[in-house]
């Protein structure tokens, strides 16, 4: 398997740096975790876009929002004849009734100008038969302050762990558990104020990759003004293989 990362900062976007989005590929199979503002700018829509499949984490627009220009993209190269298979985008059910169930209803009705099959998931129905090539898939629910889920890639004995946007529980350890890559937000350091608990301190990152026992923690989903290497210190106080996302950047996965 391979990694990209194509986007690494929120809520927004700021020169170089995109919002989140994180492309693992398994020979023909494409995953793209979370596309969002910015990420279809690293995307070579000519060789990328068949067999693509995108997995949205939760329903916040930095997370979402680059699906408005990969929709177009598919359904002109679709219409050219360029795309022959429709992307899979996989989105959380919102259960919850409140504003934020506008996002739902905005995805599941995106328009006739794709070339998209939607696809509902909650970690109930996916846990125990998503498969992508020979990719196992699994996720668990987040503290976050609207429905978000981490997800786990399990691929000939590796482990991929993606976070999404958490809050601090221990519980997530279960998923992250002896995972070859942890890929954890970080959104604040420390003196920085945070209302409530829906995102991550550098250093409570690398406490739960020390506690999960990962072997590699990628610290993601940095406040766009801020220096990637502040983030980077603090969590290697506590978690010496800390590295940073950085957009454009490969890895292989082994």
């Amino acid at each position: 398997m391979e990694l990209q990362i194509l986007g690494s900062v929120a809520p927004f976007c700021r020169l170089d740096k995109n919002c989140p989005g994180f492309l693992v590929t398994d020979g023909l199979n494409k995953i793209l975790l979370d596309c969002g503002p910015g990420v279809p700018r690293l995307i070579d829509m000519e060789t990328m876009l068949e067999n693509l499949n995108v997995i949205i984490t939760h329903l916040h627009k930095d997370h979402y929002g680059g699906l408005l220009e990969l929709g177009y993209a598919s359904h002109v190269y679709h219409n050219l004849g360029y795309l022959k298979q429709k992307i899979n985008i996989y989105i959380p059910k919102e259960y919850k009734i409140s504003a934020d169930l506008y996002d739902y209803n905005y995805l599941i009705n995106f328009g006739e100008e794709q070339y998209f099959d939607l696809k509902i998931y909650n970690e109930y129905n996916c846990n125990r038969n998503l498969k992508i090539g020979d990719i196992n898939i699994s996720f668990k629910k987040t503290k976050h302050n609207i429905t978000s889920y981490a997800i786990k890639l399990e691929y000939n004995g590796y482990k991929l762990c993606y976070s999404g946007d958490t809050g601090y529980d221990e519980s997530l350890c279960e998923i992250f558990s002896n995972a070859d890559l942890l890929i954890c937000e970080s959104t604040f350091l420390r003196g920085q104020h945070q209302k409530g608990n829906n995102h991550l301190y550098a250093y409570e990152a690398a406490k739960l990759a020390k506690l999960s026992n990962v072997k590699q923690l990628m610290l993601t989903h940095f406040w766009p003004t801020i220096d990637k290497k502040l983030y980077r210190k603090e969590a290697r106080e506590i978690f010496k293989n800390t590295i940073v996302a950085e957009e454009g950047k490969k890895l292989i996965l082994k």
